[in-house]
């Protein structure tokens, strides 16, 4: 009997103190698991998405092949491209787009929200940087960067912060006989109708007969945008 008394007691003594540590681990390991996803949510709204500039690689030889122009002007194009995305979004219209990669991007948002309504406000660009440059086959590319954040929310939520970043893909034809629509998508369109112009070389809309001269040539023009 004082031999059956003991293993109770023991049972007992064990069981008791696997609870009571438990409680303690639950309670200190918790609060600090929350804390640590409450810090890591709060640097997720606070903190600008990092982007990898390469100007110094890539300005000296942009400068170089084009010393007309005026980078700041490129950056102020994308910034105004990557607002005018949220925007058709939230109006539900992207019509303003003359892209018509990005205007099908947008358009594809805009089916996803069906009925509901987005709507972004507070917007501010963080950074825009060159993350990379080509000349090739009669084309010149900058891929432009942006950091920027802006207030989200859908019908009656709350808002949220959110930082996001893009790429932007910024073109100039230079020579338009070593272009290969089969090799790259132009997203070029019509300045009248706005419709898709299917090679660099039409001089003649086929949607609206307007004239096209030059249209790809000696101006750079926004061919698409990635969210990354």
């Amino acid at each position: 009997m004082p031999f059956l008394i003991g293993v109770i007691l023991l049972i007992s003594f064990l069981i008791f103190s696997y609870l009571y540590l438990r409680k303690k681990f639950i309670h200190y390991f918790g609060s600090s698991l929350k804390e640590v996803i409450q810090e890591a949510r709060l640097q997720d709204e606070e903190i600008p998405k990092s982007l990898a500039s390469m100007d110094r690689l890539y300005l000296e030889q942009i400068r170089k092949d084009f010393p007309h122009l005026v980078i700041s002007e490129l950056e102020q194009m994308v910034e105004e491209m990557i607002v005018s995305y949220f925007l058709a979004i939230e109006n539900k219209d992207s019509s303003s787009i003359q892209n018509e990669k990005i205007r099908t991007l947008a358009d594809k948002k805009i089916r996803e929200f069906g009925s509901s309504n987005a709507f972004y406000d507070h917007f501010k660009i963080h950074r825009t940087v060159i993350s990379n440059y080509r000349k090739e086959k009669g084309i010149a590319t900058i891929w432009f960067a942006s950091s920027f954040e802006y207030n989200y929310h859908q019908d009656q939520e709350s808002s949220k912060k959110i930082q996001d970043r893009a790429k932007i893909e910024v073109i100039y034809i230079i020579d338009v006989r070593k272009v290969s629509l089969k090799s790259k998508s132009l997203g070029l369109n019509c300045p009248n109708c706005g419709s898709p112009i299917r090679s660099v070389g039409e001089k003649v809309c086929s949607y609206c007969g307007t004239g096209i001269v030059d249209i790809a040539k000696r101006v750079w023009v926004i061919n698409n945008l990635v969210f990354y």
